[in-house]
């Protein structure tokens, strides 16, 4: 895709997804991503939404999620923190394909017992075990197209409420990406990466198309959120009406946008 071509993805592989990366950097961005994600993603206000309060309608039995392309595990600590401190029964089974992800989060999750790390690829959905929750957070855009469209069909036939974050292809999230990641991180591939990250994402049309090719319109829904933020939920109990409130994240408690629209809380 051209500097100019923004009417399709970008195939270009990301840095850190060379066998060969430096070690000592990809550790470095896997780190910085946890604050990436804590303040920049809307996978904290997406779990708090479709999983915390769904546990809290039945908080006295014991839950299971599934975490597809897990990488760090800092979002998977972030949930079980969460859960811990409102006494709710949670294990995530997380699934990371690169040995050395592993190797990171290994260390990382060390305390946190709920959380298994599993060598699995994420479209194995034999290694899922059954999840109540199925959850990834900025997955698809490494994948191509035709896995995307298999990962929403298994996901579908799983029976598991799945929740998928991903960024939005723009002109507007590459300028705003380029003016404020290096003004706070350095020395890892978080620019780089994170750049080719926005050309490998998706436009409306994109999701729409997956999944439609999945055969699950009207089964599963689509959000744009600020910042440069897409939300796909599906699966679960029946839908009924519900107004969300999303925030940027549960830290900041930053009011962004809300929706009325079909979905089981």
């Amino acid at each position: 895709m051209s500097a100019q071509d923004w009417s399709s993805r970008c195939t270009r592989l990301e840095r850190m997804d060379d066998a060969n990366a430096p070690e000592d950097l990809l550790f470095r961005t896997l780190q910085q991503f946890a604050t990436i994600n804590r303040l920049f993603t809307r996978a904290p206000a997406a779990l708090e939404t479709f999983v915390l309060r769904t546990m809290q309608r039945n908080p006295m039995r014991s839950y299971r999620l599934v975490d597809l392309g897990a990488g760090g595990c800092d979002l998977a600590r972030w949930l079980i923190r969460r859960c811990r401190h409102r006494g709710l029964q949670l294990t995530v089974r997380a699934l990371e394909s690169d040995p050395r992800i592993r190797r990171y989060a290994a260390t990382a999750n060390t305390g946190f017992p709920e959380i298994e790390l599993v060598a699995a690829d994420a479209l194995d959905a034999q290694s899922w075990d059954a999840p109540d929750f199925a959850f990834a957070n900025h997955l698809l855009h490494h994948l191509p197209d035709e896995r995307i469209v298999e990962l929403l069909r298994r996901l579908d036939a799983s029976g598991a409420r799945f929740v998928l974050c991903d960024i939005v292809r723009s002109r507007w999230a590459v300028a705003a990406y380029r003016l404020a990641i290096p003004l706070f991180f350095r020395k890892s591939f978080l620019l780089e990466d994170g750049l080719l990250s926005i050309r490998r994402a998706f436009i409306r049309r994109d999701l729409e198309e997956y999944i439609a090719r999945a055969g699950l319109d009207g089964k599963v829904r689509l959000f744009r959120r600020f910042p440069f933020r897409w939300l796909l939920v599906g699966g679960g109990e029946p839908a009924k009406k519900e107004r969300i409130w999303l925030f940027c994240s549960s830290t900041t408690g930053l009011f962004c946008s809300s929706a009325t629209t079909s979905l089981s809380l």
